[in-house]
């Protein structure tokens, strides 16, 4: 019996990872209003149960010349039974760089750290705690099925927060190169406006197509998938 179960153990290990691919290039456009601001490049790589993303965001048009500003995020760590399990996460901005930040993540202790501008500070790390990189890529390791509800912690490197999302498996997405067929997620109301919504192509590793984030002035923020390309 315990060599049966030792051979499903390493059973389930294989399907579990055999889909992850081994690299993932995602471009998106950043439009404020219907315009175009802002370009955002992202690369996922998955090797021997550990991952690496890359977030590069650059303005365009005329924010190109008033505020030429380069953002980069990167979040490294483990691939687990349970999703991406981020040890290293670094928020890197090549102007201003007052604002970056490099959290720390303390798994042993079960301590984060968070060290930026305004100082440190540790705080307890709840587990499944994700970086704002590797909770978007989550989803390409553990596809959400016969889920409708997600709770998890989640740092920006500045703060680490709870957050709740409900599901719904029937949606459609529309980007520039067509309509994909998606899975919604999208935050339970609260006080103000403020409210984020994400829709995960359910043909493409279930990577995010869409993402859209409302102020609480009401403003929206929409991140939309113009580039895809997978390598298994």
């Amino acid at each position: 019996m315990r060599a049966l179960y030792a051979l499903l153990l390493v059973c389930f290990s294989t399907l579990t990872f055999a889909e992850i691919p081994s690299r993932i290039e995602a471009t998106y456009d950043v439009l404020s209003r219907g315009v175009r601001m802002g370009v955002v490049k992202e690369v996922f790589t998955y090797s021997d149960f550990r991952y690496r993303i890359e977030s590069v965001t650059k303005p365009v048009g005329l924010l190109s010349l008033f505020q030429p500003e380069t953002i980069v995020f990167t979040s490294e760590g483990e691939v687990t039974q349970e999703g991406l399990r981020p040890i290293k996460f670094t928020h890197h901005r090549v102007r201003d760089t007052s604002r970056n930040n490099r959290p720390q993540f303390d798994r042993t202790h079960n301590e984060l750290t968070l060290n930026d501008p305004s100082g440190v500070r540790e705080l307890l790390l709840p587990p499944g705690t994700q970086d704002r990189l590797s909770m978007m890529y989550q989803f390409a390791v553990i596809p959400p099925y016969g889920k409708l509800e997600f709770k998890f912690y989640m740092t920006n490197g500045s703060k680490l927060e709870a957050y709740r999302y409900q599901l719904h498996p029937q949606q459609t997405a529309e980007v520039p190169f067509g309509s994909i067929r998606s899975y919604y997620l999208y935050t339970l109301p609260q006080h103000g406006a403020w409210k984020s919504e994400i829709w995960l192509a359910v043909e493409h590793n279930f990577v995010p197509c869409k993402i859209v984030l409302t102020e609480d002035s009401g403003d929206k923020l929409v991140q939309v998938l113009t580039a895809l390309n997978i390598v298994p």
